[in-house]
Parts: C-alpha cells; sequence; structure tokens
C-alpha cells in the first residue's frame, strides 16, 4: 500500500529549491550583458547593429536547440541534464566576460542557447516527477516560471548600482554575476545526489512517445505550441521595448520608465504565482482570455488615455507574464505527454515559442520605426492579443472532450 509520504515525499520541496536556484542564475546570466551595453561597445568598438545582433545569438540557437536538448534530457535524466545545462551557461558567461570582438562575443552568448534548453526543459520535468498533487504542481510551475524574470531584474537593478562601481570594469561585473550559476549547481548537485527516488518513476523512453512528430499528431500538443508562440511574441515584444516606448510615446525620463516596467514585472510575478495554483484543467482557457483581454486593453490604454495615466495600464499589462505558466500548465497536462516524454515536449514547445520570442521585438520595433510609431505597435500587440482567443477557444472544446 503506497502511504502519502510515498506520494507526497517531504523532500521535492528541497529539491524543487535547487531547481528553482540554477533558473535564477540562469536570468542573470541570460541579461549579463544588457545592462552593461555601453561599456562592452565602446570596449570592444561594437555599433549598436552588431550589438543587437550579439544580444540576439542565444534566442536564434535555442530555436534549433531546443528539441535536442529536451531529447538529451530524457535521455540523461533530469539531474545529469541540468547539470550539464548549468556547465555550459557558466562557460557562456565566462566567455563573455574574455570575449575581444564582435565575434567572440557572439559565439559566447550563442553558448547559451545550447546549454539553456536542458535548464528550461528540466525544470517542468522535474516538477512533473516530484509533484503528483495537480494543486502543487501548478504552484511548483508558477514559482520556477518567475525565477528568470526575478534573477534578471535583479541583474538590471544590480549590475551598473553596485557591482560596476565595485569592480571597476564590465568583465569582472560578469564573472561576479556568472559565479551565480557555479553555486546554484554545487548546491544542486548536493540536494539532487542525497534525495530518494521521485514518487513518479520516468521509466523507459517509450517507443513513439519521445518522438516529435508523435507528439505533433496531439490536436492538444499543436494548439499549445501555438499558444506558447503567441505568448512570447506579446511577452518579448513587449518586455522589451516597453522603456523606450513610455520614454519616447508618453515622455518620462529614463529612470521613471524603467521603475514603472519593474513595478509591472512585479506584478506579472505576483500573478504567475497566484493565477496557475487557483486554475484547474478545465478553467485554464478563461483564465488565458481574462489576461490576454487586460492585456489588449492595457496597451490599447497607453495610446488613448492622457500620458499622465499611462503607467497604470502600463503596470496592469504586466499580467502577461502569468500567461507563460498557464501554457505550461496546459503543455504538461496534455494526454500525450508523460514522464517518458516530457523533455522532449518541452524542448519541442521552447522551440516554437522562441520563434515567438524572436519575432515579437523585431515586429514591434520594425513597426514603431514607420509612421505608425509606438502607438500603432500598441495596437499591433492588442491585435495579437485578440487573434490568440482562436487558438484559446479551440484549446477550451479539447479539454471539454477530454
Amino acid at each position: 500500500m503506497t502511504s502519502s509520504e510515498d506520494l507526497h515525499p517531504p523532500y521535492r520541496w528541497v529539491l524543487f529549491s535547487g531547481v528553482c536556484g540554477v533558473y535564477f542564475a540562469f536570468g542573470v546570466v541570460a541579461m549579463s550583458v544588457p545592462p552593461l551595453v555601453g561599456e562592452v561597445r565602446a570596449d570592444l568598438g561594437l555599433s549598436r547593429s552588431a550589438m543587437g545582433l550579439a544580444l540576439g545569438a542565444w534566442q536564434l540557437v535555442y530555436i534549433v536547440s531546443a528539441p535536442v536538448g529536451g531529447r538529451l534530457l530524457d535521455r540523461l535524466g533530469v539531474r545529469q541534464g541540468i547539470v550539464l545545462g548549468s556547465l555550459v551557461l557558466a562557460a557562456s558567461g565566462f566567455l563573455r566576460a574574455s570575449a575581444g570582438g564582435l565575434g567572440s562575443l557572439w559565439l559566447a552568448i550563442a553558448l547559451f542557447g545550447v546549454g539553456g534548453p536542458l535548464i528550461s526543459a528540466g525544470a517542468p520535468k522535474a516538477v512533473g516527477l516530484w509533484f503528483t498533487d495537480k494543486s502543487e504542481r501548478r504552484l511548483a510551475i508558477g514559482v520556477y516560471s518567475t525565477m528568470p524574470a526575478i534573477g534578471g531584474m535583479a541583474t538590471l537593478v544590480l549590475s551598473n548600482s553596485v557591482l560596476m562601481p565595485l569592480t571597476g570594469s564590465w568583465r569582472m561585473t560578469i564573472v561576479v554575476e556568472t559565479s551565480l550559476i557555479v553555486l546554484a549547481l554545487g548546491v544542486w548537485l548536493v540536494v539532487s545526489g542525497r534525495g530518494p527516488e521521485p514518487p513518479v518513476s520516468p521509466g523507459p523512453s517509450a517507443a513513439g512517445f519521445d518522438d516529435r512528430s508523435a507528439l505533433l499528431t496531439s490536436p492538444e500538443v499543436r494548439i499549445v505550441l501555438v499558444l506558447g508562440l503567441g505568448v512570447f511574441f506579446i511577452g518579448h515584444g513587449l518586455g522589451g521595448w516597453m522603456p523606450e516606448a513610455l520614454r519616447e510615446h508618453s515622455g518620462f525620463s529614463p529612470m521613471a520608465a524603467a521603475n514603472w516596467v519593474a513595478l509591472g514585472g512585479l506584478v506579472g510575478v505576483v500573478a504567475s504565482l497566484v493565477v496557475p495554483q487557483h486554475t484547474d484543467r478545465r478553467r485554464l482557457p478563461s483564465a488565458m482570455v481574462v489576461l490576454l483581454a487586460v492585456v489588449a486593453v492595457g496597451t490599447m490604454a497607453v495610446v488613448a488615455l492622457p500620458t499622465a495615466l499611462d503607467p497604470i495600464p502600463v503596470v496592469a499589462s504586466g499580467v502577461r507574464s502569468a500567461l507563460v505558466p498557464l501554457v505550461l500548465v496546459a503543455l504538461m497536462e496534455s494526454e500525450s505527454v508523460g514522464p517518458t516524454n516530457t523533455g522532449v515536449a518541452y524542448g519541442l514547445w521552447f522551440a516554437v515559442a522562441e520563434v515567438g520570442g524572436v519575432a515579437g521585438p523585431l515586429v514591434m520595433g520594425w513597426v514603431a520605426d514607420t509612421s505608425a510609431g509606438f502607438g500603432g505597435a500598441f495596437v499591433l500587440m492588442a491585435a495579437v492579443c485578440a487573434a490568440m482567443v482562436l487558438p484559446v477557444s479551440r484549446l477550451r472544446q479539447l479539454t471539454r472532450e477530454g
């Protein structure tokens, strides 16, 4: 007879803390260069376009490497997969600090896209294996989904105000920030090496289940992939351009724009913690529609309201961050996704989603460069939110049939 402690081992939270530490450091390394763009450009003699090419390197690599990383994770297991991914991320950070020009900087940042999928797919696989209760599982997904954002926010705040004055060098600043992934890896090795077996056994890879083509035969998985592309398009597009839009469109100072966007990020963190935990499978589509409506109304309000009121919709539209954990929950609870193929499923999802992650900032920037300006770019994002209701409605139909 299986005891409650067998199904809900207390050690699951210790292991989960190790996952969160690695994912937090993931966000720190990912954002290590953007706050230091001025210093890096001056030192390496890079133009703005060259710097932009380097900053987008890891997202492009992610599109190709995520499915491969997910498959490798299923074969190696969660512990070894996260270890390997952390080592590659550490190498990416240290190589950034030693870059001598555009080529070496691009390769160093691109390397992040090789190791990152092992962590971004390893986190949900660990949750799926250790958390059998659906409410706890949704809470765990919401918590770990906020870790990269919190790590990135900490990097943005501390890089220029604390670390640069202490180290006196952008290179040493990146070294200090990269040391966090080394520390997180050490903690992960300790906690993952001492724990008992998870209550859900991954088992051997089932024939066909771990194949991407088999996953793509599921209508629910296909819809979730479309949703991933859409939420990354919206999230990365608004996240990348909102500070500049507030400065140019609304006339805010750089500090005021950053503060309001950061407050919106805090709203997103809270929403990511609360909404998934209290949303069961059948209510997922309704929750997505509500969040999409808030984002659409918020972006349109920035265009229509007096500029003095713009911070209100900007902060409110921060709830867009909660869309990602909701879609991840939908993928984890799809009938075609199980313990044997979680890595492949999430690798495939991140590959498709990152297409939206790359396209969102590019399209929004292109529209903002036209006569439509940022007002037109915000209208475009509201239209994308409205268009997302169609795949969400299809997801609602599939979950009801299930």
